[in-house]
C-alpha cells in the first residue's frame, strides 16, 4: 500500500468522523439526550445491514462464514486504513488497534461520550454477518477503546453457539 493510499483512507476517515460529529451534534440540539438511542440504533442497523451484505458476497464465492472470512471480505479497507495487529489463535481473533482516525476527531471535539455510540457497529457486523449462518455465531467482544481513556483499541472476536 502506497503512502497516498493511506493518507486517503486516513483522510475519508475523518470526513466520515466529522460528519458524523456534526449530524449527532445537530440531533442532540434539537431532540435532547434522547437522540443517543436513536443514533445507537440507527450505528447498529447500519453495522447489522453491512454484515449481512459482507456475509452474501463470502456466501457468493462459496465460502463459509468464519472470523477469516469475514476479515477477507470486509466491505472496508480496515487492514490499510486502522492498521490493527490481528492474532488468530485457534477460534479467536484477537485485535489490537493502536489509533483510529475517527476517535482522534471526535476526542478533538470533546464528543467520547457519543462517537463511542459508533464503536456498537463492530458487533452488529458481526451479528448481521453470523444472520446468514446455519451454525457458529461470531461474536465480537469489544477489551479496550480509546474513547473510554484506554491507550489503544483492543478486542476478541470468537464463536458462539
Amino acid at each position: 500500500m502506497g503512502s497516498a493510499t493511506k493518507q486517503a483512507i486516513d483522510q475519508m476517515a475523518v470526513h466520515m468522523a466529522n460528519l458524523y460529529y456534526f449530524m449527532t451534534k445537530e440531533m442532540l440540539e434539537e431532540y435532547g439526550d434522547g437522540a443517543k438511542e436513536v443514533i445507537k440504533r440507527a450505528i447498529i442497523l447500519f453495522g447489522e445491514y453491512r454484515g449481512r451484505e459482507i456475509a452474501k458476497r463470502v456466501l457468493a464465492d462459496g465460502k463459509e462464514l468464519t472470523i477469516e472470512n469475514l476479515d477477507a471480505y470486509y466491505d472496508i479497507p480496515l487492514e490499510e486504513g486502522w492498521l490493527p495487529d490481528r492474532k488468530y489463535e485457534g477460534d479467536r481473533k484477537y485485535s489490537t488497534t493502536p489509533v483510529c482516525a475517527q476517535a482522534e476527531v471526535w476526542k478533538q471535539w470533546g464528543w467520547q461520550e457519543v462517537g463511542h455510540l459508533y464503536c456498537y457497529i463492530d458487533a452488529a457486523i458481526r451479528r448481521g454477518y453470523s444472520s446468514l449462518s446455519n451454525g457458529r455465531k461470531v461474536v465480537f467482544k469489544p477489551v479496550k477503546n480509546t474513547l473510554l481513556g484506554d491507550d489503544c483499541c483492543s478486542s476478541l472476536t470468537v464463536y458462539e453457539d
